[in-house]
């Protein structure tokens, strides 16, 4: 025996939806009452509650383990490394001495790196310090920063400061200007306080080899 099931009409479908989001004799809103929808959302608040507590109190207890100004390791870079500016993708300073589009950018690159070293911004952050000696700045108990850095000033470049430099940097003349940077690494002392010398020479094919 087959029992067809009988086909609801649109306007039964929507009363029946209408009765489950809200049920005027059992007064129960989408299948609850009110008090068991108000004991759900007590439980999810108490949940989420705690668990906002938990990761709160967790990434503060971290935080007090971390310093804002000392890395907490830094033990993959026992000595710093060095760069050279202008920077280029592959380390190579290429220039057609004659073509200023070649070298042009090199020389607005310089521009903006040695800004920072003019004179007048230099003697506004930083000190001036003794040569010869390691110029340090301990905490004894009490927090001292901002710490301030040795001055540099960029006039102790020379024909490289690029300062009223008609020759931009050496480009224009075949002369080039090439900057070496190292890297800071806290705690890093250079050996003696001795200045690197370093040599530079034009590169030939036999170096690509």
């Amino acid at each position: 025996m087959v029992i067809q099931k009988e086909k609801k009409s649109c306007g039964q479908v929507v009363e029946e939806w209408k009765e489950f989001v809200w049920n005027p004799r059992t007064h129960q809103f989408m299948g609850r009452t009110g008090t068991s929808w108000a004991f759900i959302l007590l439980f999810y608040l108490v949940f989420y509650g705690f668990l906002t507590a938990m990761f709160t109190l967790t990434m503060w207890v971290m935080l007090q383990t971390v310093s804002d100004h000392t890395p907490k390791y830094q033990d993959r870079l026992a000595t710093p490394g060095l760069m050279i500016r202008p920077k280029t993708e592959n380390l190579d300073v290429i220039v057609n001495v004659s073509d200023s589009e070649s070298w042009d950018q090199h020389v607005q690159k310089l521009n903006k790196f040695l800004e920072p070293y003019n004179d007048s911004i230099q003697a506004q952050k930083n000190d001036v310090c003794r040569p010869g000696r390691y110029y340090e700045q301990p905490d004894n108990g009490v927090l001292n920063y901002p710490k301030r850095a040795c001055q540099f000033n960029r006039t102790q470049l020379g024909d490289c400061s690029g300062i009223g430099d008609p020759t931009h940097y050496g480009y224009s003349t075949g002369q080039p200007c090439i900057f070496i940077k190292m890297n800071r690494v806290i705690n890093f002392y250079a050996g003696a306080n001795q200045s690197m010398n370093v040599t530079c020479v034009g590169k030939r094919d036999e170096d690509a080899e």
